[in-house]
């Protein structure tokens, strides 16, 4: 425990260091004046070091800067504002005790000092001190605690939206998704277009390459649908085992049929090869509609699977819509 005693009395600086010795306190440093506080206290811009002080005692009436002033800017400094600052002083007028306390001071004895009193109203400085560092400790932990809780149940958050294999969102994201941008769509009476793709003959590329080719394969799929997407608002899914659904927010059906040329071209650049060494292919279903009257977000993603569903049984390889005015590629 350290103290600061500041006086321009050397006979009052001995006494209370004196006083402070016999009641337990070894660790005392002494400034004639405010600015030799200041700079023992690395307070001052000059200072080069500073010591680290538990409690000050402090006179008010100095020559040069008197101990209200020295108070003051003690306790402008970051590191001392939980410091308590007792003002020792032979003036305990009411307007002189009411500077010193806005100040920042935390108490006052007169003078001359008695040694009970020093000691009893120093312990119960020092006590309080050690109160707020502990509750300011307590604070920041919780502070701390609650950041790391925030960050864990963000990350839970996100794993129950995630597909665990390609890192895109998962079903239930998708479907979370959906129904947010229906909503809108309906508000804003906007197009809302889906593409679901599906790698073809995926069951056979699982059995015949094995799971660990598989997953590879899709999460190059991933990959690639992610890099054909332009907008932060498209949302890519992964639907089922070898089928993902990209959602498109204010889409028509022909900006939907330009997206899914992008990716069929992609997947076709990229060239993954079968066991037999043709090159795995993509079916793609297209659906758009502006929601209106009883037409539910069901009824979207039914034409998508059922577009999707009619490429693979002609055989694969192509985009199909199913919406009105029915295109095939």
């Amino acid at each position: 425990m350290s103290i600061l005693i500041v006086d321009d009395s050397p006979p009052v600086l001995k006494l209370l260091q004196s006083m402070l010795e016999r009641a337990g306190y070894a660790d005392t440093r002494c400034a004639d004046c405010g600015e030799a506080a200041l700079q023992i206290l690395g307070v001052d811009p000059a200072a080069t070091t500073n010591t680290a002080i538990d409690c000050i005692l402090l006179d008010i009436v100095m020559p040069g800067m008197n101990g209200i002033e020295t108070c003051r800017l003690i306790k402008e400094h970051p590191e001392y504002h939980d410091t308590p600052v007792i003002m020792v002083t032979i003036r305990d007028e009411a307007e002189t005790l009411r500077d010193a306390f806005a100040a920042g001071a935390h108490d006052y004895i007169t003078k001359p000092v008695r040694e009970l009193e020093l000691v009893a109203r120093l312990k119960a400085a020092i006590s309080l001190r050690q109160e707020i560092k502990s509750r300011k400790e307590r604070e920041a932990e919780l502070i701390r605690t609650s950041e790391e809780l925030a960050k864990a149940n963000k990350m839970l958050a996100e794993l129950t939206i995630t597909d665990d294999l390609t890192k895109v969102g998962n079903r239930r994201y998708f479907s979370g998704c959906l129904e947010h941008e229906w909503r809108r769509s309906f508000r804003e009476a906007s197009p809302l277009g889906v593409i679901l793709v599906a790698l073809d003959r995926f069951h056979e590329f699982n059995e015949l390459q094995g799971p660990k080719k598989a997953e590879q394969c899709l999460k190059l799929i991933a990959q690639i649908l992610q890099g054909a997407l332009r907008r932060t608002t498209d949302i890519l899914s992964r639907y089922n085992d070898g089928v993902f659904a990209i959602l498109l927010p204010k889409t028509p059906l022909v900006g939907a049929q330009t997206v899914a040329g992008l990716i069929k071209q992609s997947i076709d650049e990229t060239q993954i090869k079968h066991h037999d060494g043709s090159m795995l292919t993509v079916s793609l279903g297209i659906a758009a509609l502006i929601p209106a009257g009883e037409v539910t977000a069901d009824s979207l993603m039914t034409i998508a699977q059922e577009a999707v569903a009619a490429a693979q049984r002609a055989g694969g390889n192509q985009v199909i819509c199913t919406s009105p005015g029915n295109n095939r590629h």
